[in-house]
């Protein structure tokens, strides 16, 4: 229970502060006598800005989360029964709340300070997607502690859901001429379909990949910032010995200066007395 607050305070925090925090955190449990907690909390990695605007979400809205995974439970169990009329009611409730909810996160996110870009918030409504349609990505948000955007490939509707609402969609049977034009639209629309959803994969693939080696260059940096101001201490530290042996050494001049008169004085007052 201590990692999992730790990790939600952490996890929730401005992004900037998260590594030094990690670090004070750490560093506590181990004089504490943890060191598996010590251990875990090395571990955490720290999250991408989507990824925290969704924490952030789950953390300051949970009411709104809860009305997102209330919707994935209600989806879900109209896919099973294959109740065309809901599923088609459904669908445009998802579409609303998942909009609505990565406004949200959004809003969230430009309050502390870290407005979202376009391509950002699209890592947002894609987590809450798969939270939606996925019970193990909807615990991975609502726990705050998510390290990177959630992946979901589908379309949120299998084929019997989506073939059972074309059924309560259909009002009469269409003429055959009309029904092979229709065909043709529909394999050439399931053509483009796929071409998309692959140039999709591809993009959201490369995206994510260039997203986390920025998250790795910004630990580092984070990292050698550290490492700088810490040697710029040691620095003022030994700049600050050096000054002091400065004058410790002046001193020292000085005195051998004022010891070789007084030896001279003393010669040359023995020398008088010789003569």
């Amino acid at each position: 229970m201590e990692f999992d607050q730790i990790a939600r305070e952490l996890c929730t925090a401005d992004p900037a502060g998260f590594i030094p925090a990690r670090h004070r955190e750490a560093a506590a449990a181990e004089q504490r006598g943890d060191r598996d907690l010590a251990a875990a909390l090395k571990k955490l990695r720290k999250p991408t800005t989507a990824a925290w605007a969704v924490n952030l979400l789950a953390a300051r809205d949970p009411r709104a989360l809860d009305t997102l995974l209330g919707l994935g439970e209600r989806l879900r169990s109209a896919q099973r029964e294959l109740r065309g009329d809901d599923l088609r009611s459904l669908a445009g409730e998802r579409t609303r709340t998942l909009r609505d909810l990565t406004a949200r996160a959004a809003a969230l996110a430009e309050e502390h300070g870290h407005p979202l870009t376009e391509t950002t918030r699209q890592q947002v409504e894609q987590t809450l997607t798969a939270a939606l349609s996925d019970p193990e990505a909807a615990r991975q948000v609502r726990s705050a502690t998510l390290a990177k955007p959630l992946e979901y490939s589908g379309f949120g509707l299998d084929e019997l859901a989506a073939a059972a609402i074309r059924r309560t969609a259909e009002k009469a049977e269409p003429p055959a001429k009309k029904l092979a034009e229709l065909r043709e639209e529909l394999r050439r629309s399931d053509a483009q379909l796929s071409e998309a959803a692959d140039a999709l994969e591809t993009a959201e693939r490369e995206e994510r990949e260039a997203e986390e080696r920025c998250e790795e260059l910004r630990d580092e940096i984070d990292a050698l910032r550290e490492q700088l101001a810490q040697r710029r201490d040691e620095l003022e530290h030994a700049e600050g010995e050096q000054r002091e042996l400065r004058r410790s050494a002046k001193a020292a001049r000085q005195r051998r200066e004022r010891a070789q008169r007084d030896r001279d004085a003393i010669a040359e007052r023995l020398r008088s007395a010789e003569r």
